[in-house]
């Protein structure tokens, strides 16, 4: 392992005062490459560890490690072994052997630039100065057109001014943003596609060369400090086994063990969607593809702002075909199967760089440089385009052998390959006949190839892109049906809001016509700070967002409970799938937390025919019931947990990242364009001018030490907490500036381990109403026995009355609080609780009563925030800065610990008062743990109910 410190016994610098000793690795790097006999020493003490540890290392499943002759393995050194854990009951087990790299440290390109930089010279690239560069990034991030740069560039105020910019037009801007100085991402190409059943139909495809781009990415110096470069098997203290980032599942693991020893793997990870381009009209569509690696951890990939994911192509869509078919069947279908032939001869250009690869030489983001191997081992994409990948026809299942017929039976099916896949192509070829006159490769043999592979479950791909892989472990050592991701989004946000919600409505809703019963039941739910509150229903919900269906995930069961027609059975089903969702979306897992997915999995296997015995499960078409649940989206859940334990949680593989993607790099760029014929390579300028402008505002950023990149993984984290809970999505604001206390996990990603008499909080620095009179504090927030509560907690506290300083109290509305976090794998969250009485918005929330556990209900109850505030000390007086900040708190029943209902996992408390008062009690800030959200006790209908105008729900009821 690499020292800050010289090994050798003689090395000439132990005559220095610093005693061989370096404070920077690169200043030990310089002086090994300086120093022969120092460099020496070091290869041989480095292959003795290494065969150490490949003593002490377990024997993979494999068998021992792959060696290669006609390498020199010591010219390596091991990696740096960092573990993000802080917490030392975890185990972390390292791949002997893997990921090591060149001892000589030859510098990042960010470094290399620098150096090249004459002394005194601005680092401005083509830019004669700052000013000039920020008018150039204006002009850019705002898709200003080149006329309008023009125009600007044209006014007195810029042609009289003292330092006019250089460039004169908008063109000349352009050319010096391309110009070749610049850092920034590979170039892009173009390339004829040509089917042959349409030659005179060209298509081209703009694209990056694979290997140059994941070079861009392995060697971005921004991602220096998330980077994972081998494989790891972690382990809890009871020897339990974790899944967490990409390098934790056995998938690297795995192909760790096909590949020669050093060899450092660059997991490919690939996204790609069809999106539309116009908003109402004109049809015009895009199908992007990114890039990212597997070596960057997720929080850092789910950043948009970190730039981890890189546009590779725009595949080209075919619309339409020119040539005259032979009927209207032939017309309406037969632009979708060239369109899946053009997809994948599109793929095979674009991964033509890999085949026949062998190991390749590249620069990390420290500097180092490494033999790495390139495999593709994970691929985001929504249902339609996985069965394209695969070359499979639809409803059937992509990981299994189950076809349409099998996806409801209980059968554990043969997992599928792609030699499988082959071999139902290579028989489809076997049984058809040839007909005369009928030219191999013409769209008759195309059609007929198409409508024959039907049958096999196939849809009508000929040559699958991936073909050349399959079979061949030395070319491509993972299979491509392991390469599909699970989608958090599409498979399991979206079938919730596709058949859970509406077929739960079928059965619950009146029959009569009237308004919704679950739209109404929704609207008398208690509104959340961050969480949508669905005030209209969700019968008008034409488009759900992954926001709005996890929002609804959250109120759904407890709305639904009490309802006429909802039966423990339904409630069942429907906990059970919220179960699953829960338990997917984790972002670390163990196997105890995947043995209880696999059993919510199986629970709403069993549970589900309730939706069909209660007609919930009926034809959009026909209005029957359909007493089958033949839906791939409902069978694949099945796939969870091997999805998991290869690749690692499933955080970071949801569409929602490539939906979000589509914003910045290929709506944005259409809007910068004409819209007219050409758009692409519009598009595509644009696109490049940006990445070149964003990849120099680093290269500055990091140059002037103005380092923009504490905000690491704030990505969907932060969705949650911005979402303001009062009305239809509308967005919360801050109010002041936040930031009373700062805590480690501000500071960095790590974090200890929760211990639930530590809350962080934050609060405005100035109070919303500072230094209000007691008496205006007890009309305002409606709390009568304010007085006897504060003096109760004083006398407990001390035994003395209320101190003279509460005549007028520094009074807050809101304050945000951060998550408790089981672990340092997870990252917390902050979260906004309210007490607004102009609103009448009191939140709810979870108090330590002094003796809470880390896990469990015990010795917490729930009450609802009624102030929060503190004694308003003069300015000048010494405890003006420290004074303890109090919430007074409404108490509710005790939690039922014992009682919870078996249907939902509901517990039930009700309001607690004191003669006509509601009861309450004064406790410090810190005892609230987090917010606590309660669903309102309804049963029956709930059209009487929502008859009472302008009463919240936390007023109205009283069972919760």
């Amino acid at each position: 392992m690499l020292r800050h410190c010289c090994p050798n016994p003689n090395c000439p610098a132990l005559k220095s005062p610093t005693a061989a000793f370096f404070e920077m690795e690169h200043s030990l790097q310089t002086h090994f490459s300086k120093s022969k006999g120092c460099f020496e020493y070091l290869i041989d003490s480095t292959a003795d560890d290494q065969e150490m540890e490949t003593e002490l290392a377990p024997r993979n499943e494999s068998g021992d490690h792959t060696e290669d002759s006609e390498r020199n393995e010591d010219a390596y050194m091991p990696m740096d072994s960092q573990s993000n854990s802080v917490n030392p009951t975890f185990h972390i087990e390292e791949f002997a052997g893997a990921g090591l790299r060149y001892p000589v440290r030859v510098g990042t390109v960010w470094e290399k630039r620098k150096s090249k930089e004459a002394p005194g010279a601005h680092p401005y690239g083509p830019f004669r100065s700052a000013a000039e560069y920020d008018l150039a990034k204006w002009a850019i991030r705002t898709r200003q057109s080149l006329s309008s740069i023009d125009g600007l560039l044209n006014t007195r105020f810029t042609s009289t001014h003292p330092e006019p910019p250089s460039f004169t037009s908008g063109d000349a801007l352009r050319k010096l943003l391309e110009f070749d100085a610049m850092p920034a991402p590979p170039r892009w190409k173009s390339a004829k596609i040509v089917l042959s059943e349409i030659p005179d139909q060209p298509q081209t495809l703009y694209y990056r060369d694979l290997n140059e781009a994941i070079d861009y990415l392995f060697g971005n110096p921004s991602f220096a400090e998330s980077m994972d470069y081998a494989p790891r098997r972690i382990f809890e203290a009871s020897g339990q086994r974790m899944y967490h980032e990409f390098c934790s599942g056995d998938g690297w693991w795995e192909v760790q063990s096909k590949v020669p020893r050093g060899t450092t793997i660059i997991p490919i990870i690939l996204a790609s969607d069809k999106t539309t381009l116009t908003s109402h009209t004109g049809g015009q569509m895009a199908h992007p593809l990114y890039l990212t690696l597997g070596n960057i951890r997720k929080d850092v990939r789910a950043s948009i702002h970190r730039q981890a994911y890189l546009l590779l192509a725009y595949i080209p869509i075919l619309s339409k075909i020119k040539q005259k078919l032979r009927n209207k069947t032939m017309k309406k279908m037969m632009p979708g199967i060239l369109s899946k032939q053009l997809y994948h001869q599109c793929l095979s250009k674009i991964f033509s760089p890999l085949k026949g690869q062998g190991l390749y030489h590249a620069v990390d983001a420290e500097g180092f440089e490494r033999e790495t191997w390139r495999v593709l081992m994970s691929w985001i994409a929504d249902m339609e385009e996985v069965w394209m990948i695969l070359g499979l026809g639809h409803f059937v299942c992509p990981f299994c052998d189950a076809r349409k017929n099998d996806l409801n039976s209980p059968n554990k099916f043969s997992p599928r390959t792609s030699t499988s896949v082959m071999q139902s192509i290579a028989g489809v070829h076997a049984e058809m006949i040839e007909v005369d006159g009928v030219e191999r490769g013409s769209m008759d043999d195309t059609w007929s190839f198409a409508q024959a592979v039907k049958k096999a479950g196939l849809c009508g791909v000929e040559t699958p892109f991936w073909g050349w892989m399959d079979g061949d472990e030395a070319k491509a050592p993972v299979d491509i049906v392991q390469v599909m991701s699970y989608d958090l989004l599409h498979w399991c946000h979206k079938p919730f809001a596709d058949y859970i919600v509406p077929w739960t409505q079928n059965i619950v809703d009146d029959e009569d016509g009237g308004e919704s019963e679950i739209d109404l039941r929704l609207r008398l739910q208690i509104p959340r700070s961050g969480f949508r509150h669905f005030t209209n229903g969700i019968s008008g919900f034409s488009q759900w967002t992954q926001g709005d269906t996890r929002d609804l995930e959250k109120e759904f069961l407890g709305a639904i409970s009490g309802a006429p027609r909802a039966t423990r059975q339904l409630l069942q089903a429907t906990r059970s799938f919220l179960d699953y969702i829960y338990l997917a979306t984790y972002p670390y897992h163990t196997e105890s937390t995947l043995s209880q997915l696999e059993e919510r999995t199986k629970a709403f296997e069993d549970t589900r025919p309730i939706y069909v015995s209660l007609g919930g499960r009926v034809s959009e078409t026909t209005g029957e019931v359909i007493d089958s649940f033949l839906i791939p989206k409902l069978h694949i859940p099945r796939h969870i947990t091997s999805c998991i334990r290869w690749k690692g949680t499933l955080d970071g593989s949801s569409t929602e990242g490539s939906e979000r993607l589509h914003i910045d790099l290929v709506k944005e760029a259409w809007r910068a364009s004409n819209h007219r014929d050409g758009h692409l390579l519009q598009m595509i300028r644009w696109v490049d001018l940006r990445e070149r402008i964003d990849a120099l505002e680093l290269y500055l950023c990091w140059r002037d030490e103005a380092w923009p990149l504490e905000k690491a993984g704030d990505g969907d984290g932060e969705r949650e907490g911005g979402r303001d809970g009062d009305g239809d999505g509308e967005r919360e604001r801050g109010d002041g500036d936040v930031v009373e206390k700062q805590t480690d996990a501000q500071k960095g990603w790590n974090m200890p381990d929760p211990i639930v008499d530590n809350v962080d909080y934050s609060l405005n620095k100035r109070p919303h109403l500072p230094r209000t009179a007691l008496g205006n504090v007890i009309t305002l927030f409606e709390i009568p026995d304010f007085l006897a509560d504060l003096l109760h907690y004083f006398k407990t506290k001390s035994g003395d009355g209320i101190p003279t300083a509460f005549a007028n109290l520094d009074v807050w509305i809101q304050f945000c609080i951060l998550l408790p976090v089981p672990n340092d794998f997870m990252k917390p969250e902050w979260r906004r609780i309210r007490a607004q009485p102009a609103q009448k918005r009191f939140d709810t929330v979870l108090v330590n009563d002094g003796d809470a556990e880390v896990v469990g209900l015990e010795g917490y109850s729930v009450g609802e925030l009624g102030l929060v505030f503190r004694a308003a000390f003069s300015p000048y007086h010494p405890l003006s800065d420290s004074a303890k900040l109090l919430a007074y708190i409404f108490t509710f029943s005790p939690i039922p610990r014992q009682e919870k209902d078996s249907a939902t996992g509901f517990y039930k408390v009700n309001k607690d008062y004191r003669g006509r008062n509601r009861r309450g009690r004064v406790v410090e800030l810190d005892a609230i743990v987090r917010p606590c959200p309660l669903a309102p006790v309804i049963t029956g209908s709930a059209e009487v109910l929502d008859q009472e105008e302008g009463v919240k729900s936390l007023s109205r009821f009283h069972e919760f």
